[in-house]
């Protein structure tokens, strides 16, 4: 989202290419680095499917980085900026997908958790565990 709000500022002229170029280029060895951590942790904690799909995001983010076309260069920004704001918004669509994905998931295995008796047991022995917590009992 903030590289869409940086794209977009220097289409309507608000910011200059080296300001952009500085600003956007910091951020994308760690966003590599926080997918690839995330994508892991996803995998390695048996949500396969979601680490599938962030892996799949992963190898997207991987492919452009490769051939240079997550940077934004200075000297091109001008002449970069439609295929850049389409790469983002790509980008924002995948996240926005992966998000409804694991709300859909963390609302579904609460229901679950709480429809059955067992999880209803589970939960109430949980509340009290925390209120004797609280209360210091």
């Amino acid at each position: 989202m903030y590289a869409i709000v940086c794209l977009t500022d220097l289409e309507n002229d608000f910011i200059n290419p080296f300001d952009l170029s500085s600003k956007m280029n910091r951020f994308v060895t760690h966003e590599l680095v926080a997918h690839a951590v995330m994508a892991a942790l996803l995998l390695l904690s048996g949500n396969w499917f979601c680490g599938a799909c962030l892996a799949a995001v992963l190898a997207y983010m991987l492919h452009l980085h490769t051939h240079r076309l997550l940077h934004v260069d200075t000297t091109d920004a001008f002449r970069q900026l439609p295929q850049q704001k389409k790469q983002r918004f790509i980008l924002l669509g995948a996240h926005l997908l992966l998000f409804v994905l694991v709300v859909y998931r963390l609302i579904e295995t609460a229901l679950l958790t709480l429809l059955t008796a067992e999880g209803r047991a589970m939960t109430k022995k949980l509340l009290h565990e925390a209120a004797a917590s609280i209360h210091g009992y």
